[in-house]
Formats: structure tokens, sequence, C-alpha cells
């Protein structure tokens, strides 16, 4: 068993408004890892032009292990959201999501 770790290039979200933001990052691999979980490192999330009160900030990260065309590879997901209570995604919001990967490799 050989666990690894792989700090993964920073997750840039831009101003936005409508609904949550998703990105994605493939990280190959020699040999096909046994499991894979991905943590938070840090981040920085916050409304772009203005103040707002907070209904809800989520920011949640996932992996997936795959057999991809060039090889054994774990995909990274982050999704990554801010709100006010209005009801809508009306507020531009904008940050950044640092992400570990941890593997745990045969």
């Amino acid at each position: 068993m050989a666990i690894e770790l792989r700090a993964l290039p920073r997750f840039t979200f831009p101003s936005k408004t409508g609904g949550p933001q998703n990105q994605a990052l493939t990280v190959g691999f020699s040999t096909l890892p046994r499991s894979a979980v991905a943590a938070i490192n840090g981040f920085s999330i916050g409304y772009t032009k203005s103040d707002h009160h907070l209904l809800r900030e989520e920011i949640d990260v996932g992996t997936q292990i795959q057999n991809g065309t060039e090889g054994p590879e774990v995909r990274v997901g982050v999704n990554f959201s801010l709100r006010d209570s209005s009801g809508t995604f009306d507020d531009a919001y904008s940050g950044f999501v640092d992400v570990v990967l941890i593997v745990d490799r045969p």
C-alpha cells in the first residue's frame, strides 16, 4: 500500500450569477488507484460587487477513479456556490478552492 498526496492546481471560479459553478480536473497515474479522496486545503469565496447576507455557501469536492484513454486516472470535481436569501443566484460571486488529492496505489 502506497499513499500518495498531490496538491492540485488551484480551482479558480470567475465572477458569475445564475447558479452553482462546477469545475473538474483529471490526474493521470501509472497504475489504477485502489481509492482516491479529495480534501479541501483552503478556499476563498465572496460576493463580487457588494456586501450581502449569506443564506448558503457550498463547496464540495469529489473523486472518480477511471480507466481513461491515456491510462489510469482520477477525476476531481469541485462544486462551488454562494447565495443570499432572495431565492435566486442573482448576485455575482467568485473565489478559489485549493485541493489535495489523497490516493492509495498498489
